[in-house]
């Protein structure tokens, strides 16, 4: 894409100022990169004033019918289009200011209205040292960004529960350790019943009661992560120590409603102690699942 981008941007500036001296329709050869490939390319001219020079018709085949004729009437319409979080990156790459050396990564709103990526190469066009221009290839990336997030969020979700996993809860900890004076409360859980649940009933029971634990423990935090095959952990920053025990104390409830017993420890310090809160949380969890052992 970098080889074609050059390439094809060799071509364009070649072409925008054949474009500019005649100030008449696009030459061949920014008509015929245009109208043959499915990428969008355009020509945009700041100086004298902003318009579009040429923009394929790709561009309507990406985001909807009549999104050209639009933007050669108004060229704000682009500026309209650009997801919120991309807009200063668009106004950078119109204003010259923007790192042309990379790839510019943004989003667009379709006429349906929802959001696609595309990655785009531009290159600036200058005169007596003026940007005048801005001239790029943009292709449509909605699929291979898509499958690069599915793929980051497997890595980072248990398949089983849909919760956080072993290796999100250990990059979590090597962040929580380099913030300093931030209160953090660690609960630990531990199901009890499991290897009975697979022993006596078959692992299908016992995935079934995983899957029940998560939901319940969702019900009760957004930062839920199973950390073993039976162990799973709770991690807030903003509740205080009784907010806490109160979400300890009510999955306990609805945990025995369910007829699903577990062990529990909290700890409560701070986010650059995790490590340790972590081992306390640990130890007061075992003391729990040994107490009630003694009792039943």
């Amino acid at each position: 894409m970098l080889i074609l981008g050059i390439g094809i941007g060799i071509l364009m500036t070649l072409g925008f100022m054949k474009l500019k001296k005649s100030n008449a329709t696009p030459p061949p050869s920014v008509e015929l990169i245009g109208h043959h490939t499915k990428d969008i390319v355009y020509v945009f001219e700041v100086k004298p004033i902003q318009r579009f020079r040429y923009i394929s018709p790709s561009l309507d085949e990406h985001l909807g019918e009549g999104i050209v004729a639009a933007s050669y009437a108004d060229p704000a319409v682009c500026f309209e289009r650009v997801h919120p979080e991309d807009f200063d990156l668009l106004v950078a790459k119109a204003s010259g200011t923007g790192n042309y050396e990379t790839p510019f990564l943004q989003r667009w709103r379709t006429n349906e209205g929802h959001y696609i990526w595309f990655e785009e190469y531009s290159t600036p066009i200058y005169e007596n040292g003026q940007l005048v221009a801005i001239q790029g290839i943009i292709r449509n990336v909605e699929r291979a960004i898509s499958e690069k997030q599915n793929l980051e969020q497997r890595c980072r979700t248990d398949a089983l529960t849909g919760l956080y996993n072993r290796y999100q809860f250990d990059t979590m900890v090597r962040e929580l350790v380099t913030c300093e004076h931030v209160p953090l409360g660690v609960l630990l859980f531990d199901l009890n019943d499991l290897k009975i649940q697979n022993d006596h009933h078959g692992h299908a029971a016992g995935d079934g009661l995983l899957k029940t634990t998560a939901t319940i423990l969702k019900n009760h935090s957004q930062n839920v992560y199973r950390i073993g095959g039976d162990e799973f952990a709770i991690i807030e920053s903003h509740l205080s120590c009784d907010e806490m025990e109160a979400v300890r104390s009510a999955i306990h409830t609805e945990m025995a409603a369910s007829q699903i017993a577990i062990a529990s420890g909290l700890a409560m310090g701070a986010a650059d102690d995790i490590e340790q809160l972590i081992a306390q949380a640990d130890s007061a969890m075992y003391a729990d699942k040994s107490a009630q052992k003694q009792l039943s």
